[in-house]
């Protein structure tokens, strides 16, 4: 009966330590989407889709600062172009059959920027940005662009950086990822 009872107090004494330290968030379920864009090397050729959050959370800690982790459905990618859907699909971009999922994982600063590390197909590398973050009642909106050099993260493919004489078929290494997460307070 004792040893219940230090148990219980222990539990209780976790959970208010927990709470006094942070709040954790989930993603909400209107949320779930990161819009991306591309661009050729040339004439102002650009390519646009989205790609769906799998899921997500967020962590506020005592001193107001977040941090947290996403993951990405990489078998989600969409553009209007079936065909180019396939290929970014495919090994020459993201090859996701062998690596269905990209993981975030951030923190912010003081200074409220938000850096973290991002793994595109089993590449680890850093990725800093500034997002707007409002928190309205037991939520928050999370709103930010990031600019990716995808071959950091080996998509080389018709880069003008590894390829020649490519003319118009040169596509940038830059690609820029847009979103406005929305997420709940966890019970």
């Amino acid at each position: 009966m004792k040893s219940q009872t230090i148990l219980m107090l222990i539990g209780l004494l976790a959970c208010l330590t927990s709470n006094s330290f942070g709040q954790t968030y989930s993603l909400g379920k209107n949320s779930n989407v990161i819009n991306w864009k591309g661009y050729g090397e040339v004439g102002g050729f650009t390519q646009e889709g989205t790609i769906s959050i799998k899921s997500s959370t967020l962590t506020v800690d005592k001193n107001g600062l977040y941090s947290g982790e996403v993951i990405i459905d990489m078998k989600s990618i969409s553009n209007k172009d079936k065909t180019l859907v396939k290929h970014l699909k495919n090994t020459d971009f993201f090859d996701v059959k062998k690596f269905p999922t990209t993981k975030m994982s951030f923190s912010q600063t003081e200074g409220g920027s938000v850096s973290g590390e991002l793994n595109i197909k089993g590449v680890s590398g850093n990725l800093s940005f500034i997002p707007s973050i409002k928190k309205v009642g037991d939520q928050i909106m999370v709103t930010g662009k990031a600019t990716i050099d995808r071959t950091y993260y080996g998509i080389k493919y018709n880069s003008s950086s590894y390829f020649q004489d490519l003319g118009s078929y040169a596509i940038k290494n830059d690609f820029d990822i847009a979103f406005q997460l929305v997420y709940t307070l966890d019970p």
